[in-house]
């Protein structure tokens, strides 16, 4: 019986550094009582953007964790990216100032990841799309590009459920979510502790909350009110924005 040859398939074509991108940003973990928030940046070329839709990449929160976490691992391989990781005691600080708040502390690390992306290819084509976390965009733009020193406003845009509709928006969600993910599996290695998901409405996250000592650093406590857990953690952050 003659062998078969096993096929040697050429290395993927590395894109080039002058390529037009598809720049996406958004978070994970915006609204937990438990452990930190993550935002992601993943720039597409055309090639990438077409791998996406073959994977179906999107929301994050759409995708079983498995999946989830293969995606982001491919991802990451394959195109430019870069997180920023805020912990509970930032959040806290930013939400009781009123100067601050949370919208403006997420607008910050998201202006410093497009510079890092800027600074990475200063000469490529891109266009940038935030999923915005607040209603009102227009405001929102202004200030990111002020912030990030993006050179171009027509090319720098946000919108409301950018995941959803923008695959190299669902790319930087897919890879902050599984980032998000291995933190908290993180924390409840080094803790001993199961911590649940880190939302409210999770019973084991609750318990542990209740019983934290004063000051644990992976608790918002912003997120408290005398009366329990404050569901809503997006209360009067609009005012910067």
């Amino acid at each position: 019986m003659r062998k078969k040859t096993k096929r040697i398939l050429p290395p993927r074509k590395q894109p080039s550094a002058d390529d037009f991108r598809y720049v996406g940003v958004d978070e994970a973990g915006r609204g937990p009582v438990l452990g930190p928030l993550v935002i992601g940046i993943c720039a597409l070329t055309d090639r990438d953007r077409r791998w996406c839709a073959v994977h179906n990449v999107t929301d994050s929160k759409l995708i079983p964790p498995e999946k989830r976490d293969k995606l982001a691992q491919a991802l990451k391989e394959r195109c430019w990216h870069a997180l920023a990781v805020v912990h509970p005691p930032e959040i806290d600080e930013a939400v009781r100032n009123r100067s601050v708040t949370l919208n403006g502390l997420e607008t910050k690390y998201m202006a410093e990841l497009i510079r890092q992306f800027h600074a990475a290819f200063p000469n490529a084509p891109a266009e940038i799309m935030v999923d915005a976390p607040v209603r009102k965009t227009a405001p929102f733009r202004s200030l990111l590009q002020y912030l990030s020193g993006w050179p171009d406003l027509n090319s720098l845009k946000a919108e409301n459920e950018a995941d959803l509709w923008h695959r190299h928006v669902g790319a930087a969600s897919i890879i902050a979510k599984a980032e998000r993910e291995r933190l908290m599996r993180e924390i409840k290695e080094t803790t001993g502790r199961d911590i649940g998901c880190g939302y409210a409405h999770d019973e084991v996250s609750r318990a542990y909350v209740q019983n934290a000592q004063p000051g644990d650093a992976i608790v918002r406590w912003t997120w408290m009110t005398a009366g329990g857990i404050n569901h809503d953690p997006n209360d009067s952050i609009e005012p910067m924005l």
